[in-house]
């Protein structure tokens, strides 16, 4: 108990060595002098945290940026430390610190676990740093999507964050079996309570792994067709091509089909044209092929080609099929149209009918006759009421 008492009497004494009090008496003895001071600290403090963050990249350039990262934050660190001394001094509160510093304990293993806790924080934050700037040049280089990279970064920080919590608690005594019991009960609580929300957190990890489509990609989930602008843990963003933004849930995208036209490089555009009845059949599907095949947006392999698909009310429908490459919606409705003009000018060319529905009424012989002029007398006596 001695030793302690006389190893906080050092440190008092160290607050305020002999030359504070003499600076102190003749040059704070006013308060003008104290505000005036208090503004140059501060303003040296500002210039050096300044030139602190202009010196970090040559440091991080020459030494790396781990080492550069380290010197700044220590450097910062010790201009923060100087400036709150100064300042306590200016303003005679130096006794603050010295009671901050008593009321600490410094035996040997209490200083120890405070050596070895602020020792675990600085290497989990830079941990994440590292990771994070790992994530970042991941992302840089295409090899994950922005939706993962954003997700990996909450995913490490939280890793991390969780990890060194356990360790420091543990190294301070305290029993976490009450903590972890806590945790269960609150996670079944949350699990009873937003059902909907982690099923949706829960697919957008899913998403993140199994990567079905990216940002920018056009895709097609529960009759919504758009471009994907967005990705976050609970919904998917899509730009409809009528300009509306519709938030879809993820578990609403895991549970549904999805088509992802961006996924190849070439998409299939089905048509369906009529033939009449009396047409020569492959003549005009031959006329649809050469006709399709000379559009600037089609693709010559797979080559367009026509089937019959079946017997329509007033013709015969073909189908015909042909290929663009590099999807897109404009893309596609382009070559749609093209496609159709073409089709449309050759048979008019070829004199190939596009029959438009019709309906032959035909009297049947033994129909019921009715008369519209004459006697009641001149009617058929079937068409008299009794």
């Amino acid at each position: 108990m001695a030793g302690r008492h006389f190893r906080l009497h050092v440190l008092q004494s160290s607050l305020r060595p002999e030359p504070v009090p003499r600076i102190q008496d003749a040059y704070l003895g006013s308060l003008q002098s104290q505000l005036l001071a208090t503004v140059a600290i501060v303003a040296l403090a500002a210039g050096m945290v300044l030139g602190i963050s202009r010196l970090r990249p040559t440091v991080e350039r020459r030494f790396g940026s781990q080492k550069g990262e380290i010197v700044s934050i220590l450097a910062l660190a010790t201009v923060i430390g100087a400036t709150v001394y100064a300042l306590s001094v200016v303003w005679r509160v130096t006794f603050v610190l010295w009671i901050t510093f008593r009321t600490m304990t410094f035996g040997r293993w209490v200083a120890a676990q405070q050596l070895v806790t602020f020792a675990l924080i600085a290497t989990a934050y830079l941990a994440i740093r590292a990771v994070n700037r790992s994530i970042d040049k991941a992302a840089e280089t295409k090899a994950i999507t922005k939706h993962q990279s954003e997700v990996a970064h909450h995913v490490a920080d939280v890793a991390i964050v969780s990890f060194v919590s356990v360790v420091i608690l543990t190294l301070w005594g305290i029993d976490l079996t009450n903590v972890f019991i806590g945790a269960g009960a609150l996670t079944a609580l949350v699990a009873l309570t937003a059902r909907e929300t982690l099923a949706a957190m829960l697919a957008g990890f899913i998403l993140l792994f199994s990567r079905p489509f990216r940002v920018g990609d056009w895709i097609e989930v529960n009759e919504t067709d758009g471009i994907v602008t967005d990705v976050t843990i609970f919904t998917t963003k899509i730009q409809t091509f009528d300009d509306t933004h519709v938030l879809v849930p993820n578990d609403e995208v895991t549970d549904s089909q999805l088509v992802n036209y961006s996924r190849n490089d070439q998409l299939r555009i089905d048509l369906e044209v009529g033939v009449d009845y009396d047409a020569d059949l492959e003549h005009a599907r031959s006329v649809a092929v050469e006709a399709v095949g000379g559009v600037e947006q089609i693709k010559d392999t797979p080559a367009p080609q026509a089937v019959a698909r079946r017997f329509g009310d007033s013709a015969i429908l073909l189908e015909v099929h042909l290929w663009i490459g590099d999807p897109t919606k404009r893309r596609e409705h382009d070559a749609r149209t093209a496609a159709l003009e073409s089709i449309h000018a050759a048979f008019d060319r070829e004199g190939i009918d596009i029959p438009f529905p019709q309906r032959i009424h035909a009297a049947r012989n033994d129909s019921l006759r009715v008369a519209t002029s004459g006697t009641e007398n001149d009617r058929p006596a079937s068409t008299l009421g009794e």
